[in-house]
């Protein structure tokens, strides 16, 4: 069964509204989970745990929490993935409410705390407070430009495995998650981005129901992914001390994967460059320096995406190591 949200509020002042959709579903025993940063948004008297002491024991002892008719995330994407999860596992309804907008958990069905990430029920209410969103550090405002742009890569690769190896395809879906791409990085460059934090909760909301609808994360994530899962590998593997954000990572990678697509199909000529202009426009790094990557983890993180989980992208079998360093030269990012 597809589960969608059946509320969405997305307005300043939204966060005020948690009891009445709580009422609208009938639901009367919430818990709350949130950061140390973002407690100080829970005005209520609900009980409240913090995401990482859930964290910290995965093996939830789900005997603590049976009294719960739901759960409602409050924060940033660890809190909201860690009561998707709890939500999950009890099998009841998870409320989102995000305080940023850096990536597209805020709506998906997906939980990132653990790779490969999984699948869940989708939030069955969205509650975003466009006054809050817009006080949350800028950089993680850029970072979910990131991972919208991913959309456009995401789509391409998915007709792909489509064509070259009959994968399931939903040409709904798709249309629908590349759309809201095109629409963000329309806004982006040709207006003075006041605007730019309500419209990207809009369009982050909306790629998160592209997955929910398709039941899959290919609307949404494809090479550009793969390649930033490779990233975080290779700085666990390194014990690098690189603090890159998962958006901004997926960012540099659509720009990368849409110079290949591109190189595939001349109707698509010019995509990277829009792409990495509209990515320049919201300060979202463009380039490993900025990432605070050496050319060389950059270079190997393309030659290692493609293993990183069963699917079929533009990256086919894998890039040589002249292969990645060519694209990562020609488009700009070493």
């Amino acid at each position: 069964m597809i589960v969608t949200p059946r509320y969405t509020i997305i307005e300043d002042g939204a966060i005020n509204k948690i009891e009445e959709i709580l009422k609208k579903l009938n639901l009367k025993n919430p818990l709350v989970i949130t950061g140390k940063n973002t407690k100080k948004y829970c005005r209520f008297f609900y009980d409240i745990v913090y995401y990482d002491e859930i964290l910290n024991n995965l093996e939830i002892e789900l005997k603590k929490y049976t009294a719960y008719d739901c759960v409602i995330g409050i924060g940033g994407g660890r809190s909201i993935d860690t009561g998707k999860y709890l939500a999950y596992k009890l099998g009841i309804p998870f409320i989102s409410v995000p305080t940023t907008a850096s990536n597209d958990g805020i709506a998906s069905p997906i939980v990132s705390i653990r790779q490969p990430s999984f699948m869940v029920d989708a939030p069955i209410a969205i509650i975003a407070d466009t006054e809050i969103i817009k006080k949350s550090p800028r950089r993680l405002l850029s970072a979910g430009m990131g991972d919208i742009v991913s959309n456009i890569t995401a789509v391409l690769d998915w007709k792909l495995a489509y064509k070259e190896k009959g994968e399931k395809y939903s040409e709904s879906s798709a249309i629908f998650s590349k759309t809201i791409a095109k629409e963000l990085i329309s806004y982006v460059l040709n207006s003075d981005l006041s605007e730019y934090h309500n419209k990207l909760v809009k369009a982050l909301v909306g790629s998160g129901i592209a997955i929910a609808i398709a039941n899959s994360s290919r609307p949404a994530s494809g090479s550009e992914h793969l390649f930033s899962h490779a990233l975080d590998k290779l700085k666990e593997e390194y014990n690098l001390n690189i603090n890159s954000l998962h958006g901004e990572q997926c960012g540099i990678g659509t720009i990368m994967m849409s110079y290949l697509h591109e190189k595939e199909n001349k109707k698509l000529s010019g995509l990277h460059e829009k792409i990495k202009m509209s990515l320049k426009k919201v300060d979202a790094p463009t380039t490993a320096k900025e990432l605070g990557f050496d050319e060389d983890i950059i270079i190997e993180a393309l030659t290692m995406a493609h293993k990183i989980r069963n699917r079929w992208t533009i990256l086919r079998d894998g890039l040589s190591r002249e292969e990645a360093r060519k694209l990562a030269e020609e488009t700009g990012v070493i």
